[in-house]
């Protein structure tokens, strides 16, 4: 009897030390994985930082800032639409080019494709065809330009075309 107490106790110990033997081994594992994200520790005073960064914006200060990159395109586009040579003036087809491309973008117009052929850019009173996209809509019309002046824009909106 004394042999088959000590072989069940020799047997549950044998089973313990086994058990405890995968348990140590998943313990090491769970370990691994948390070392790994280790770096995370610090995520709760970046999105702290974040938030008192976000906090500190404000709307005028994005508008101000967006103002400003608006008139600093303007400069640029008008910087390109002007050959650098001073001593050639710019012909007559770019300035009419530029001056309908800066105005309607101003007038909130994007993606501005002139269609008129340059010799109809040369006229005094140039009749320009134009297309356009505002607010997703894309437009279609004519631009009237006299004497370096934008007198009259008239659009039709795609959707008019439809029946």
């Amino acid at each position: 009897m004394e042999v088959l107490l000590l072989a069940l106790c020799l047997g549950l110990l044998a089973a313990t030390c086994v058990l405890l033997w995968m348990l140590f081994a998943r313990l090491q594992r769970l370990e691994g994985r948390l070392a790994e994200l280790g770096s995370l520790a610090f995520l709760p005073d970046r999105v702290q930082a974040l938030a008192k960064e976000l906090e500190a914006l404000t709307v005028d200060d994005l508008r101000r800032d967006l103002d400003q990159l608006h008139q600093d395109l303007v400069r640029l586009e008008d910087t390109v639409s002007v050959p650098l040579v001073a001593a050639t003036p710019p012909s007559r087809v770019q300035s009419v080019r530029a001056l309908i491309t800066r105005h309607l973008r101003e007038e909130g117009y994007l993606s501005v494709v002139i269609l008129s052929e340059d010799v109809a850019l040369e006229q005094n009173p140039a009749e320009v065809e134009v297309q356009a996209m505002r607010r997703g809509c894309q437009v279609h019309g004519v631009v009237q330009v006299v004497d370096d002046a934008i007198a009259e824009v008239r659009f039709d909106p795609s959707y008019m075309t439809f029946p």
